[in-house]
């Protein structure tokens, strides 16, 4: 049996998004408490880096998943695409 390649991307989207939104939230939640407890010692920074990855990871997620919606509803007909013209087509190389 072989998988579809949009079955892997919206599976790699949706585990994108959500270890995304949990670095975030551990970073936030980590982040807020060291500030919290211990505001002399400058470990802002990190946290900062550290959920700003996450949300870059959730972002790539949500492209995964958009491109994994795409080429299912195209593989369904179920999204319109354009044929390409007559005119258009490709001549060979030694016609002139």
């Amino acid at each position: 049996m072989k998988y579809k390649d949009a079955a892997g991307l919206f599976v790699g989207g949706i585990c994108s998004i959500l270890a995304g939104s949990l670095i975030v939230f551990i970073a936030i939640t980590f982040g807020t408490r060291m500030a919290f407890n211990n505001g002399s010692i400058g470990l802002d920074l990190p946290f900062l880096v550290v959920a700003a990855i996450g949300g870059l990871f959730s972002i790539v997620g949500v492209i995964l998943l958009i491109g994994a919606t795409y080429r299912a509803l195209v593989k369904i007909d179920a999204l319109q695409v354009t044929v390409p013209s007559s005119s258009r087509e490709a001549w060979p190389a030694d016609r002139r």
